[in-house]
């Protein structure tokens, strides 16, 4: 019997964490299911420990050894041209999910006729382990938000499209996709870059006609300090506004970017303000502003008004609308006064070698020796 699920899971140096998110893939009441865990080059001991449980358990699950790193976006995508399931579902694998978390999706769509279902998710210190975490107890990391859930089962419109464009939801990981919409439009992952999700969720969500949520959490989102997320100092931040760019040079292949121009022009902002950003302010000793600067011209370029956009007027608080203004505004005044500095820096250098030049011709013309 072919497995109802095939659930994708790519792998890199999480040894310590990598056996609560087989455990808890293993104790999935939904079944047939089928595990792709995707080696993606480890260095550590995380193909060990796949190999030992591929080994007692050969018809739950299977491992891909990939001999080259290509990013989670190329893990993802060796699993997925293998996958059997009618329905894919992806998971990090540094976290893990509630027994329940795949059938209660499963259901979902199979009410419903949807294309995708998503469930909430939560944070969970590093240190937790799968049944000692009630998810009863933990508040959802994002609230869905009305514009979203109005869209609950219902078939979308140009306008419900950009609403499940734009409001978080939580990533992919969240959500159970039919598998003949991935394969009919060729939606594949970008790999060998991060944040590839980034990319993929918006240019999948355009080809979705419905779409159900479950408001339970089900995905525990561990929180590790050498993740790609928490990681300090680290140039692949600006791998966030790569995949921006990728994102909208597909809408423009796909004729989309006026049709959903309000998505787009969120998306550019947001990811820029309030993650880019944020993340260079947060995860740098240096704070690199030039590449702030530069980023904040792109943005201004592409959609000059995206801080009147009606999505980043209605998701984003108003405090933290300010707060990026602000930010924004100081970082190009700092840019301004370090040019500033800069001319006034290379005027004095200037002056300085005009007048050692002098000097040197008034001592020739005197005939005093320069010593040179």
């Amino acid at each position: 019997m072919n497995p109802l699920v095939t659930v994708v899971v790519p792998v890199y140096n999480v040894a310590p964490y990598l056996p609560d998110c087989i455990e808890s893939l293993l104790a999935q009441t939904l079944q047939p299911m089928e595990l792709i865990f995707v080696n993606d080059a480890s260095t550590d001991d995380s193909l060990a420990v796949l190999r030992d449980y591929e080994a007692r358990y050969p018809d739950r699950m299977r491992v891909i050894d990939s001999p080259e790193n290509h990013k989670q976006g190329g893990a993802r995508n060796l699993g997925l041209r293998q996958a059997k399931g009618d329905w894919v579902g992806w998971i990090d694998s540094d976290d893990f999910v509630t027994p329940d978390f795949y059938e209660t999706l499963y259901r979902r769509v199979q009410q419903t006729g949807a294309d995708v279902a998503f469930a909430q998710y939560a944070a969970v210190p590093h240190d937790a382990h799968p049944g000692t975490v009630d998810p009863a107890a933990l508040a959802p990391l994002i609230v869905w938000d009305d514009w979203l859930m109005r869209w609950d089962g219902k078939d979308l419109t140009d306008e419900g499209r950009m609403d499940l464009i734009c409001c978080p939801i939580g990533g992919l990981v969240c959500g159970l996709w039919r598998k003949s919409l991935i394969w009919d439009h060729d939606l594949w992952f970008p790999a060998d870059v991060r944040y590839e999700d980034n990319y993929w969720g918006p240019i999948a969500k355009l080809y979705v006609q419905q779409a159900a949520f479950v408001p339970r959490i089900g995905y525990l989102y561990r929180q590790v300090a050498a993740s790609t997320t928490h990681k300090r100092n680290q140039p692949y931040i600006v791998d966030r506004m790569t995949m921006e760019r990728a994102t909208l040079q597909k809408a423009e292949e796909l004729g989309v970017r006026q049709r959903y121009h309000d998505a787009w022009e969120y998306l550019y902002g947001w990811r820029f303000c309030v993650n880019t950003v944020q993340t260079y302010l947060r995860s740098y000793d240096r704070i690199p502003f030039d590449t702030i600067q530069s980023l904040a011209a792109e943005v201004d370029a592409a959609f000059p008004h995206w801080q009147q956009n009606r999505y980043y007027c209605h998701l984003v608080p108003e405090a933290r609308r300010a707060e990026n203004a602000c930010q924004v505004y100081h970082t190009r005044r700092w840019l301004k006064e370090r040019q500033a500095a800069a001319r006034r820096q290379r005027c004095i250098d200037a002056r300085a070698r005009l007048w050692d030049k002098g000097c040197r011709t008034v001592k020739k013309i005197l005939h005093i020796s320069t010593g040179d």
